[in-house]
């Protein structure tokens, strides 16, 4: 691809560079503290530390309590923008509850679907919405929109919404937006359901799932490409879409698929969702094990346009969106049918997207002759 303009990159906005260090020190200092819990007769189960969500034994021999917490990110922020140009009267006519209806939805997937990623099944979402004014809820447009989506995506996980939190930061929120985060917490039963990555070997089939879109990842480079373009959000698409509505699209909820994936026996190794980092996400076992991906979806529109608009260079682009594969799954090829079988009985379409080899950690996506190498410490 030849690009007349410097290319964009996601680390120019989102260092994980920066960010991740800071992470692996926590999980380093707060080591000590997982022993805390044992008085109570509580366990951290410690293969799930650093993994998408964490398991707690409680001492009952059949299951699990699984946790996580999850940030959406800044995909409001097209909502919120787009809202405006026509508020101030741009001729666009838009439903403004629409607009927002996706948000809930977003960001329940980011929390459930890690949470389902380590084989624990929903069972309740709590959100917090921190709003830097309270006139910014008093808008019933944008206070149903948003009540919307976590009733839309209540419905599809089958989990419960038993309560929330809705903070005003003034001077640390913007007036005019909003910053969402949730928590979820499941239960893996049995037991030997849980994902850890420790079955990852040799031989085993990559296999993709569909996404819906960009869902919340690397969605600030998003916006800034919108940024640069004539018509913004409201850039028209191949198919007549409106480029903003296409980036609002909900995030897939992964869970009912992989419940799905449990009733057909399917013998997961490990489960990944494809989040910050992109396909390098896909190496997120410590093992030296090379990840081959030989067959890769035709992505959405939207990507097309935005890695042209941007420009975006591949190697960038799929480290930074999901392009069209929102999970990877790791399971041996004997399971083939019945994983296309839940897929099916999802309405998702799964692909065989290659295979795991021996050799020196990496991702390597043979189509688009580009590859993934963990940074060296």
């Amino acid at each position: 691809m030849f690009f007349s303009h410097p290319a964009m990159k996601y680390s120019d906005i989102v260092d994980y560079d920066k960010l991740d260090p800071f992470k692996e020190e926590a999980i380093k200092r707060f080591r000590v503290s997982l022993a805390n819990p044992k008085r109570l007769g509580v366990g951290i189960v410690p293969e799930t530390i650093g993994e998408t969500a964490v398991a707690v034994d409680l001492g009952i021999p059949h299951f699990y309590v699984a946790f996580n917490i999850e940030g959406l990110g800044t995909k409001n922020m097209i909502a919120e923008a787009m809202a405006e140009k026509q508020r101030i009267g741009k001729g666009i006519k838009l439903d403004r509850r629409v607009l927002f209806s996706g948000i809930g939805q977003d960001e329940m997937a980011m929390t459930l679907n890690d949470l389902a990623a380590i084989g624990a099944t929903p069972i309740l979402f709590e959100p917090i919405i921190a709003t830097g004014s309270s006139d910014y809820l008093v808008d019933q447009d944008v206070a149903n929109g948003l009540l919307d989506g976590f009733e839309m995506g209540a419905q599809m996980a089958r989990v419960a919404i038993p309560g929330g939190e809705t903070p005003t930061l003034v001077g640390i929120v913007g007036e005019n937006t909003i910053d969402i985060a949730g928590a979820s917490m499941g239960i893996i039963s049995p037991k030997q359901r849980i994902l850890t990555g420790r079955g990852i070997e040799e031989g085993l089939t990559i296999y993709g799932v569909e996404s819906s879109g960009i869902h919340s990842n690397g969605v600030s480079l998003a916006r800034r490409i919108a940024e640069k373009t004539k018509d913004g959000y409201f850039t028209a698409l191949p198919t007549g879409r409106m480029l903003g509505k296409a980036l609002l699209t909900p995030t897939t909820i992964y869970s009912p698929f992989l419940e799905k994936l449990a009733e057909e026996r399917v013998d997961l190794k490990y489960v990944q969702p494809i989040t910050g980092h992109g396909w390098a996400k896909i190496m997120r076992s410590k093992k030296d094990l090379k990840y081959v991906i030989e067959n890769i979806p035709e992505v959405q529109e939207e990507f097309a346009l935005m890695q042209e608009a941007g420009p975006v260079s591949d190697l960038e682009a799929y480290k930074t969106w999901n392009m069209g594969v929102g999970l990877v799954l790791f399971a041996p090829s004997r399971d083939s049918s019945a994983i296309k079988r839940a897929g099916e009985r999802s309405g998702l379409q799964v692909y065989e997207m290659g295979s795991i080899q021996n050799g020196e950690r990496e991702v390597v996506i043979v189509p688009k002759n580009i590859s993934y190498k963990p940074k060296k410490q």
